[in-house]
C-alpha cells in the first residue's frame, strides 16, 4: 500500500443533512459568540476594578483568555465548514490546529491547578495569603504555565508530522484535528507515538489534578472544622463553583486522553470533546465569575453610567 507523508485532510465529523447542518451552524455560532462575550466581559470587569486585583481574579482572567483561545482553536474552522461545505484542511493547518489545541489545553490545566492552590491558601492559611501569593509571583506562575504548556507538546507534534498516511486525502471522523484520531488514521507504526501521547497527556492532566485534588481535600477538611454554619456555607459557596468547573474539565479530558489512543469509540470522543472545547468555554465564565458577587458588583459599576443608575 502506498504511503504519504504530505497530504490533505478532510474533517467529516459533523456530516449531516442540510436542515440539520443549518441548525447546527446557528447553534454553534450562538454558543461561540456568547462564549467570546462572556469571557471578554470577565476580562474587562476584572481589569477595570481595583477590588478585583487579587490573585484569584488574576487567575480567573487568565483562564478566560485561555477559554477564548481554546474555543477559537476549533470553532471558526467548523463554522467555515458548515457555511462553505469545504471540509478540507491542509497538512500544515491540521498540525498547527492540533498543536495550538493541546498547548492551550495544557496551559489551562496548569491554571486550574494554580486557582485551586489559591483557594487552598485563602481558606486554609488566610493570614499568609498576601505573603504566599503576591501578584508578581502570580504573574511568574502564569507565565510558566503558558510557556511550559506551549513547549511540552512540541516533540509529540513533530513526531506526528513525520508519520505516513495511507491516502493523499485522509478523512478525519472528528470536528477538529485531534491527536488520538490522527494516530488511528496513520499507516505508520504508531505504538511509540501513542505511548508518547499517553505519557504527555497523563503528565499534564494528572500532574495538575493531584495538587488540585489535594487542595480541595484540605479545603473541605478546613471548612468542616468551622463551627459556624454561616461560615461553612460561605466557604462552600466560594469553592463549589470552582469544584464543578474543575470536575467537568478533568472528567472530560481524562476520558479522552488518559488512555492509549484508540481505546474509546470516536463517537464518544466527539461527544465529550464538544463539552470540553465548545461548551466548556461558555459555561466556565458563568460558573466562575458571573455567579461571583464581587464580579457582579464590578459589572453593575461598569454599566451604571450607561443606564443612569
Amino acid at each position: 500500500m502506498a504511503s504519504y507523508n504530505q497530504t490533505w485532510f478532510s474533517i467529516v465529523g459533523f456530516r449531516t443533512t442540510l436542515p440539520l447542518q443549518l441548525c447546527a451552524f446557528s447553534a454553534l455560532l450562538l454558543v461561540y459568540i456568547f462564549s467570546l462575550l462572556a469571557n471578554m466581559l470577565t476580562i474587562t470587569i476584572i481589569m477595570l476594578h481595583q477590588h478585583l486585583q487579587t490573585p484569584m481574579y488574576f487567575f480567573l482572567r487568565n483562564l478566560a483568555i485561555l477559554d477564548i483561545c481554546l474555543s477559537s482553536s476549533t470553532v471558526p474552522k467548523l463554522l467555515y465548514i458548515f457555511v462553505s461545505g469545504d471540509e478540507s484542511i491542509s497538512f500544515g493547518g491540521c498540525i498547527f490546529q492540533l498543536y495550538f489545541y493541546v498547548s492551550v489545553g495544557s496551559a489551562a490545566f496548569y491554571n486550574l491547578a494554580l486557582l485551586s492552590i489559591d483557594r487552598y491558601i485563602a481558606i486554609c492559611h488566610p493570614l499568609r495569603y498576601n505573603t504566599l501569593l503576591p501578584i508578581p509571583r502570580c504573574r511568574k506562575l502564569v507565565a510558566f504555565a503558558w510557556v511550559f504548556g506551549f513547549l511540552e507538546f512540541i516533540p509529540l507534534v513533530i513526531v506526528i508530522s513525520q508519520l505516513d498516511w495511507c491516502s493523499s486525502n485522509v478523512a478525519i471522523d472528528h470536528f477538529f484535528c485531534d491527536g488520538s484520531t490522527l494516530l488511528r488514521l496513520s499507516c505508520s507504526d504508531t505504538a511509540l507515538v501513542e505511548n508518547l501521547f499517553f505519557g504527555l497527556a497523563s503528565f499534564t492532566i494528572l500532574g495538575s489534578f493531584l495538587p488540585t485534588f489535594s487542595s480541595y481535600c484540605s479545603i473541605i477538611a478546613t471548612v468542616l472544622r468551622v463551627s459556624s454554619s454561616t461560615g461553612r456555607r460561605r466557604m462552600f459557596s466560594t469553592c463549589s463553583s470552582h469544584f464543578i468547573a474543575v470536575s467537568i474539565n478533568y472528567g472530560c479530558c481524562i476520558f479522552i486522553y488518559v488512555r492509549q489512543a484508540g481505546k474509546n469509540s470516536t463517537t464518544h470522543e466527539k461527544t465529550v470533546a464538544i463539552f470540553n472545547s465548545i461548551l466548556g468555554p461558555l459555561v466556565q465564565p458563568l460558573i466562575y465569575t458571573l455567579r461571583n458577587q464581587a464580579v457582579l458588583k464590578g459589572l453593575k459599576k461598569t454599566i451604571a453610567p450607561y443606564l443612569n443608575i
